[in-house]
């Protein structure tokens, strides 16, 4: 699942956002999607931030807000551009980094 970051606004999302070409990557250390995806990201030498959402209220309350608002699911990855992925796969990871390249 993928969205776009318009359902709230850039300062809530500005210290969240990545510099091109890497990613951040809302998760908690319990979390086994989360470390798989750091996991293949590291891997594939894919620079990445790691925030803990149950250790910054304000990316927890993102992270509520950009999964729909009734809950928080991760990994969520935040892009650059400001566009988001619940829980991606390297190749949607990949594929939407070279996007967000090629617009340059």
């Amino acid at each position: 699942m993928s969205g776009e970051a318009a359902s709230f606004s850039l300062e809530e999302l500005a210290p969240y956002l990545p510099e091109r070409g890497t990613v951040t990557v809302f998760s908690a250390v319990w979390c086994g999607y989360c470390r798989r995806l750091k996991a293949v990201l590291t891997r594939s030498s894919i620079v990445f931030r790691e925030v803990l959402v149950e250790e910054d209220p304000a990316a927890e309350r993102l992270a509520i807000t950009l999964n729909g608002g009734e809950d928080w699911l991760i990994p969520t990855v935040i892009f650059s551009d400001a566009s988001t992925a619940i829980n991606p796969g390297l190749r949607e990871v990949m594929a939407r980094l070279a996007q967000i390249e090629d617009t340059r």
